[in-house]
C-alpha cells in the first residue's frame, strides 16, 4: 500500500480486490509464493528450490506446497484463496492453461499447468508469461508506468522480455511475442535451452556466463568463485555480484561481455519498435544492480541506428524481486474476477 500524510490522497493498490489471492513466480532455480490481502497488500511469501529433480509432476507438487506454506503463513485457508495466479518461465497458452515448453526445465512440454493446480489446490488458477506478468507489473505500479511504447528484458538463470505497444501488452498471433531472449546475436554461437544457436539467453542469462566462465577456468583462467562457490559451475547470482564488485578480472569480462550483447539484443528490437524506455530485471540485474545496467547503456549508445538508440532510456526495474509476484498477483484478481462471471471456468 502507498503511505501518504494526513489530508493526502492515497492511491488505491492495483493489487486490491475481493478477498485474498495467490501469486506464484516460477523460476528456473526457485519458485515464490505469495498472499495478498483484499488491500492488495502482500501480507505473506514463502520459497522453495524448484529442485534438480524439476520434472512436471514434482515441481507442480511443491508449487502447491509453497502457496500452502504461504497461506499458513497468512494465517488463512487455501481454500480461502479468490484465485492463484502463476508466472511460468517459457511461452504459454493463457486461455487454455498450458505451458508449452520451458527451455531451462528438463521435460517440459505442453504441460496443463492451471489444471494440475486446480487439481492440488482446489481454487481457479490464472496462468502467463514469468516475465509477461513483470512487465504487468512495471506498467501496474512500476518503472513502466504511463510510458505508452517500452520493453522489458530480464536476464536471469534465461532471458525473458515483454513489449508494450500503445499503453498495451503485445502478446502476438499466438500469444509468443515478447521472447526477446530468443533472438540470435550471434550466427553459430553457444546452443540455447531451446536447441538453437547464438540466442541472446545463450551469450548473456547467468547460466550462459557461468558456462563462459567455467570454459575459461578450465583453459587455466582462475577466478575467485571457486572460493565463492567451490566450483565455478555451481555459481549463483550473488557470486558474480561479489567477484565483479572487487573486481575479478574474468568475472568484469564475462560481464561486459554478457552487457554487449544484451546491448546488440535490445537494438534489435529498439530498430523494429523504436520504444522510448527499456526496463531491465530479473534475477542477474538483481544481484549486479546499477552499474550492469549502466554498462549495458554503454554499450547500446551510439549503436546503428542512432535514432532509434539515442533517445531511448534504460532503467531499472523498480519493483525487483517482487515484479513476478505482484503480476502474478494481478493474473489471480483477474482470473477471481472471471471466475465469478457465469462462463467462468476452472483456468484462465
Amino acid at each position: 500500500m502507498i503511505e501518504a500524510n494526513v489530508g493526502q490522497m492515497v492511491e488505491p493498490s492495483p493489487l486490491a480486490g475481493d478477498g485474498y489471492v495467490g501469486a506464484i513466480d516460477l523460476g528456473g532455480t526457485k519458485v515464490l509464493a505469495a498472499i495478498v490481502a483484499p488491500d492488495g497488500r502482500i501480507v505473506a511469501r514463502a520459497k522453495k528450490s524448484t529442485g534438480k529433480d524439476a520434472t512436471p509432476a514434482k515441481v507442480l507438487d511443491r508449487l502447491a506446497e509453497t502457496v500452502r506454506k504461504a497461506a499458513q503463513e497468512a494465517g488463512i485457508e487455501v481454500g480461502q484463496l479468490r484465485a492463484v495466479g502463476l508466472g511460468a518461465p517459457g511461452p504459454v497458452d493463457a486461455d487454455a492453461g498450458v505451458l508449452r515448453t520451458a527451455p531451462n526445465l528438463d521435460g517440459w512440454k505442453n504441460v496443463p499447468i492451471a489444471d494440475e493446480l486446480v487439481a492440488r489446490l482446489g481454487v481457479p488458477v490464472g496462468l502467463d508469461n514469468d516475465v509477461r506478468v513483470a512487465v504487468m507489473a512495471e506498467q501496474a505500479a512500476g518503472a513502466g508506468r504511463g510510458v505508452a511504447n517500452w520493453i522489458a528484458i530480464w536476464p536471469g538463470t534465461g532471458i525473458g522480455g515483454g513489449v508494450v505497444l500503445n499503453g498495451q501488452l503485445w502478446r502476438g498471433t499466438t500469444g509468443a511475442a515478447g521472447e526477446l531472449g530468443h533472438i540470435t546475436v550471434k550466427a553459430g554461437g553457444p546452443r540455447c535451452g531451446c536447441g538453437a544457436r547464438g540466442h541472446l539467453e545463450a551469450l548473456a542469462s547467468r547460466s550462459a556466463i557461468v558456462r563462459y566462465l567455467a570454459e575459461r577456468a578450465d583453459k587455466g583462467h582462475k577466478t575467485m568463485l571457486e572460493k565463492l562457490a567451490g566450483d565455478v559451475d555451481k555459481s549463483r547470482s550473488g557470486d558474480l555480484a561479489e567477484a565483479f564488485q572487487k573486481g575479478d578480472k574474468e568475472v568484469v569480462r564475462a560481464i561486459r561481455r554478457a552487457a554487449k550483447y544484451l546491448a546488440i539484443g535490445i537494438a534489435s528490437v529498439a530498430n523494429t519498435l523504436n520504444p522510448e524506455l527499456v526496463v531491465v530485471g530479473g534475477g542477474l540485474t538483481e544481484a549486479l544492480g546499477e552499474p550492469f545496467v549502466r554498462l549495458i547503456e554503454k554499450e547500446l549508445k551510439g549503436r546503428p541506428m542512432t535514432a532509434a538508440t539515442d533517445a531511448l532510456r534504460i532503467v531499472t526495474s523498480q519493483l525487483g524481486d517482487d515484479a513476478g509476484i505482484t503480476g502474478a498477483a494481478l493474473v489471480a484478481r483477474h482470473r477471481a474476477a472471471k471466475a465469478g462471471s457465469p462462463n467462468g471456468s476452472a483456468h484462465a
